[in-house]
């Protein structure tokens, strides 16, 4: 069977649905502060408290998603705790999150220790798809060429996700956009750069290079 009849299962879904857990989302226009799902920097012994991180490489710049005692409502609550990005997001430090904020802490710490899991789960789906093609050189090549694809895009469109959603709510908007947009960018760059990758390597293998005649120079 030719390899368009011959497609392994692969793991473009798994892989779209856990980049977040590891990919560094850039967030326009705010001095390279990006949305990670881990802190950076300096963390308490028993872990960070907070979920979502929109923070510079250093982590001393940065918007996070927290729960605990809040010194400013003097209750136990989801907050907002900041340093350095208020003009960026119009988010004070600790200010409260809400119900919007509570339901995006959750989803966050899901996604932190879940996406892991689905990348392991996309790494065995591509690692498999590859043993069991009847052409495993072409499918190898396309499989990493589709993660390359799939980081790209998550990056690309997960910016994009993150500044309309700035627009809209920031810090909410901002995270739900950009996690977003990276699992959409992600899964298209996946199947869009393993197509592409497939594409060429039949033509390079199907292609006939015929040496040009030697010629007399008058």
């Amino acid at each position: 069977m030719g390899p368009t009849n011959n497609v392994p299962p692969r793991g473009s879904i798994p892989v779209a649905a856990g980049l977040p857990a590891t990919v560094r989302i850039p967030v326009p226009g705010t001095d390279r502060l990006c949305i990670e799902l881990g802190p950076r920097g300096w963390t308490p012994t028993g872990g960070s408290t907070s979920t979502l991180f929109i923070q510079d490489i250093t982590g001393k710049r940065n918007l996070r998603l927290d729960y605990g005692y809040n010194v400013k409502t003097r209750a136990i609550d989801f907050h907002w705790n900041q340093k350095g990005t208020f003009a960026e997001f119009g988010i004070a430090d600790h200010a409260a999150a809400g119900k919007a904020g509570a339901g995006l802490y959750k989803a966050a710490k899901c996604f932190r220790y879940g996406g892991r899991v689905l990348l392991v789960v996309g790494v065995a789906a591509s690692v498999y798809s590859v043993v069991v093609a009847s052409n495993p050189l072409r499918q190898a090549a396309k499989e990493v060429a589709g993660w390359a694809g799939a980081w790209a895009g998550c990056e690309v469109a997960g910016a994009g996700g993150a500044a309309a959603g700035t627009f809209v709510t920031p810090g909410v908007g901002t995270a739900v956009g950009g996690i977003g947009g990276c699992v959409v960018g992600g899964f298209i760059g996946y199947w869009g750069a393993s197509s592409a990758t497939g594409r060429v390597y039949d033509w390079a293998a199907g292609t006939i290079f015929r040496r040009v005649p030697e010629t007399t120079r008058p």
